[in-house]
This record gives structure tokens, C-alpha cells and sequence, in this order.
């Protein structure tokens, strides 16, 4: 049972450990030497319903539904969020599958991960949807790999996406988001989640599969067109 009064007490902690971060992310590791899909042993079930406040690419009404958890500054979620642009750039047109975003910040791994998902979303807030996913691009763009981007650059990030300033600077520094983040991962935790990415395909009147991993292209390829063939 996943214990979310202490995950809300560790998250709003200066510095501290999100539960998420507690958890050995072995499958993560697995997947990115054989990235055959893993299975997670949670309940997929527990994944919540989309809705209009999630940050979706391709067709909300689509009966594919990709929703992911990650961490900004996973370089294991910046190799999924390469897969999941060229995933989207060849299926998101035909309206048959989208793509849901969610945050996992692993706080003991990434210091600024919680800090990014709040400001990916303040970036959303004072721009908009297509706002929110240039955000993420630029930050992962500018600390590929491993490396981890410092909030200090967050300035020449709102500045290249002409977001106003101060308005930017009063959203994150009043924690406006920070319930969502909370919420976010609280429910990657319940579904399942054993590191990041997390993801858990949802296919119309069928039982969700969830994946602990980077997949690679071919590999998600695979697994898209079995969830279509599914919802058909």
C-alpha cells in the first residue's frame, strides 16, 4: 500500500527524498540493456482517468492512450522522450493514439527534478500546451545524457519561449503547481511506478499494461501497434 501522507510530507521537505526515489529503479536499468517491455507488478488500474488538466499530444478522444510518468532530469526519460517524438510524429495524425505527460521527480537522484515538473507547468499556465513540451525539449536539450539542468537557467528558458518573466518567477516561487507534481506521483506510485520512465498503456475496453523502462523506438513501435490491434 503506498503510504501518500508520508510521500506529502517528504515532497514538501527542503532537499528531501521523494518515496519514489527510495525505489531501486532496477527495471529502468534492465530495459536499457534489453528493452523488451517489463511488466510492473502494481496496479495499472489505479492510473487516473485523463482529463483536460494533463498535457496531451495527439487526439484526446484517441483509444490508445500512452500516459508516462517521468523525471525531466532522468536521462533514461530524456531517451524515452526521443522515442515517444517519433512515436507521436508518425501516429498522432491518424487520431488512434496519444500521448499523456505526468511527473515523477526523483527528488534523491535529481535535486531540481521537483522543481522542473513545477516549472514546466507554469510555462504551460502563462503560455501554453505546446509551451509546456518546449519547455521540457529545452531543458533536456541543454543537459543531455546524464547531466542535470540547473534551475539558474530557467531565464534564457522563459525568455527563448517569450513567457512573461515575473509572472514565471511568482508562479514557481508560490508553488502553484506543486499539488499537481504531488498528485502526479503519488498516483505513478500506486500504479506501479518503479523508476522513471513509467508508462502505462490504456487501451479502450481493455485491461491496462504498464512498462517500467525507456523503451526504444522499435521496441514502443511493437507495443503501439498491438495496443491499436487491442482497441480495434
Amino acid at each position: 500500500m503506498v503510504d501518500t501522507e508520508r510521500i506529502r510530507r517528504e515532497y514538501f521537505l527542503p532537499g528531501a527524498i521523494v518515496i519514489a526515489g527510495l525505489i531501486l529503479a532496477t527495471a529502468v536499468y534492465v530495459v536499457r540493456n534489453d528493452d523488451s517491455p517489463k511488466l510492473t507488478g502494481g496496479n495499472p488500474n489505479a492510473v487516473r482517468a485523463v482529463s483536460p488538466i494533463d498535457h496531451i499530444i495527439g487526439n484526446p478522444e484517441a483509444p490508445v492512450m500512452i500516459v508516462e510518468y517521468a523525471d525531466i532530469d532522468s536521462e533514461y526519460s530524456k531517451q524515452f522522450q526521443a522515442t515517444m517524438q517519433q512515436i507521436m510524429s508518425e501516429y498522432a495524425a491518424g487520431g488512434k493514439v496519444a500521448w499523456v505527460y505526468r511527473h515523477l521527480p526523483l527528488l534523491d537522484r535529481h535535486a531540481a527534478a521537483g522543481s522542473h515538473a513545477e516549472a514546466a507547468e507554469c510555462a504551460a499556465f502563462l503560455g501554453d500546451n505546446d509551451a509546456f513540451w518546449r519547455f521540457i525539449d529545452a531543458l533536456q536539450a541543454a543537459a543531455p545524457r546524464e547531466n542535470q539542468f540547473p534551475p539558474s537557467g530557467y531565464p534564457a528558458v522563459v525568455s527563448q519561449l517569450a513567457l512573461p518573466a515575473n509572472e514565471f518567477d511568482q508562479c514557481l516561487k508560490n508553488g502553484r503547481f506543486t499539488k499537481k507534481v504531488l498528485d502526479d506521483t503519488t498516483n505513478a506510485l500506486a500504479s506501479g511506478a518503479e523508476g522513471t520512465p513509467y508508462t502505462v498503456i490504456v487501451v479502450e475496453g481493455q485491461k491496462p499494461v504498464a512498462i517500467n523502462g525507456a523503451l526504444s523506438y522499435e521496441n514502443m513501435r511493437r507495443v503501439v501497434d498491438e495496443a491499436i490491434a487491442r482497441a480495434q
